[in-house]
């Protein structure tokens, strides 16, 4: 890329991304029912602009298995985080007022009226406001969970309603929290024993940080480092790998493997919360899990990465299982474009994390471990497919072959420039271009991404809002490459107001 060409590509991206975010501003609020609010619907028809009341099928069984997890009829602000945060972004970019006077104005409804009484904003993967019933709703009891979900934008949310988002965060200590002794947790807020999931511990993790940051009470520390240690003195000492949900015990393969919503999810929250707070312990943890998945996950023979590993280190070989909870784990090697939203494998993530752990720590091991991702990104393109000896196999055969979702492809471009940024390897960034030039020629239609090259329809589920942001963050990579490299970091105005472009897209 040279020249005029990156420059005009750069132009091409940032008018694609104001074009979708005019679109959803003007189309995809609540106008349905007798009240109007200024949230976004999740789910919008590419040509009527509508938000469907009762949407098709499609992938539903495999992408999320649950009906209730796309938001039907609705909208849920935790979907919408990434969106919300590249909207504030759009506006430091283009000077512009109007996108991030917009994303104020929902949070601050949001908070201030999607709440429940424990003080819980009425979002997540149970949860969500039904825009024609006018009422809040949701599914498998309306609980609140925070799972697969890491980036959530506190900083946003607490310059609009700090009060808010402080009560939000101590009911997540008080109900989810299940052991306040050993940091054991539920992913719902029961206040009893459930899904110690690490991926939910770790949203929590950085839930306490982030508050740590703000008060300065200690507690929040204490807390966070508590939770953080619930699955280090899990591990297996002689390998450093932990059980991704421990409480399941070792009849269960969550209880008793080692799998990458840890590397992915895990991690990556506690080297967001040591970024925040400089607390090395969690730092420290994150290392050592992400340093034996690099010894143990990478299968040299073949090139790819072990999807599920024994505490001892050994791989759980495939094939997988196609009937029962067993089919959820990753069994044999990781499957890139797999479609489910939840379970248990997430390449993507795993790679961001190692590029991001890179960043912080300058460790090799970390750095190769991220080429390696790489170089199965460059070398099984989404058009591939995903595998098709899986629960999922008719995706597989009915949609894959199509491309992937967005969000798949927004965390692949972001992960390539972050690799590109760290290595000055001109190589990542040709690739991530391609993999944008290829995301909006299949997903793109007048001014609205679609969530699928498949679907008719835009659906925050499928992760919009990373590819929109991961299209910002190429467009100003593109624009002064030089500056980006020197810095080792995206900014875009200097002096005491700068703003930097976070490149982990988180």
């Amino acid at each position: 890329l040279e020249g005029n060409h990156m420059f005009n590509n750069a132009e091409n991206y940032l008018v694609c991304v104001q074009e979708c975010l005019d679109v959803l501003v003007e189309y995809g609020t609540d106008r349905y029912g007798p009240k109007h609010l200024p949230i976004l619907v999740s789910i919008l028809d590419v040509e009527s602009r509508d938000c469907p009341q009762n949407p098709k099928p499609l992938d539903e069984q495999w992408r999320v298995q649950r009906r209730g997890r796309r938001n039907p009829a609705g909208a849920n602000m935790l979907m919408d985080m990434s969106t919300l945060k590249t909207m504030r972004l759009m506006s430091c970019l283009t000077g512009n007022s109007h996108t991030v006077e917009f994303a104020h104005q929902y949070m601050d409804y949001y908070m201030r009226h999607l709440v429940d009484q424990k003080g819980l904003f009425w979002w997540g993967w149970h949860r969500h406001y039904d825009v024609y019933k006018d009422e809040m709703d949701g599914h498998g009891g309306n609980v609140h969970e925070l799972h697969a979900m890491n980036c959530i934008v506190w900083d946003a949310l607490w310059e609009i309603n700090p009060e808010a988002v402080q009560k939000e965060i101590e009911a997540i200590w008080q109900w989810h929290v299940i052991d306040k002794d050993t940091g054991e947790i539920d992913r719902h807020d029961s206040g009893k024993q459930g899904c110690d999931f690490s991926m939910s511990s770790g949203a929590f993790i950085y839930a306490f940080t982030f508050m740590h940051s703000r008060t300065g009470d200690k507690i929040w520390q204490d807390r966070a480092r508590l939770l953080a240690t619930y699955y280090w003195n899990r591990r297996n000492q002689a390998t450093d790998l932990c059980p991704d949900r421990p409480n399941a015990g070792s009849d269960r393969f969550d209880g008793s493997h080692f799998v990458t919503a840890i590397v992915g999810l895990h991690c990556h929250a506690l080297l967001k919360s040591y970024h925040l707070s400089g607390d090395r312990l969690l730092r420290d943890y994150a290392i050592a899990y992400l340093a034996a998945y690099a010894k143990f996950g990478f299968d040299h023979e073949s090139g790819k990465f072990w999807g599920s590993l024994n505490l001892d280190g050994s791989p759980v070989y495939g094939p997988r299982i196609k009937e029962g909870y067993a089919s959820q784990e990753p069994r044999g090697h990781l499957d890139f474009w797999g479609p489910y939203v939840c379970g248990y494998q997430y390449p993507i993530y795993a790679a961001q994390a190692y590029t991001y752990a890179y960043h912080l720590t300058e460790e090799e091991e970390f750095l190769t471990t991220a080429k390696r991702f790489a170089a199965y990104l460059r070398n099984h393109p989404p058009a591939q497919g995903c595998l098709e000896e899986s629960w999922y196999q008719d995706y597989a055969l009915q949609y894959s072959k199509h491309g992937t979702y967005a969000g798949k492809n927004g965390r692949s471009i972001s992960f390539l420039i972050h690799l590109y940024v760290m290595t000055q390897d001109a190589e990542y960034l040709d690739l991530a271009s391609d993999m944008a030039d290829e995301a909006i020629s299949k997903l793109y239609h007048q001014g609205l991404f679609r969530g699928h090259p498949a679907k008719p329809y835009y659906e925050a589920t499928d992760g919009v809002g990373f590819l929109l942001y991961a299209l910002l963050q190429l467009s100003q990579v593109l624009k002064n490459p030089q500056d980006v490299l020197a810095k080792r970091e995206i900014v875009l105005n200097q002096g005491k107001q700068k703003t930097i472009i976070d490149l982990d897209n988180w």
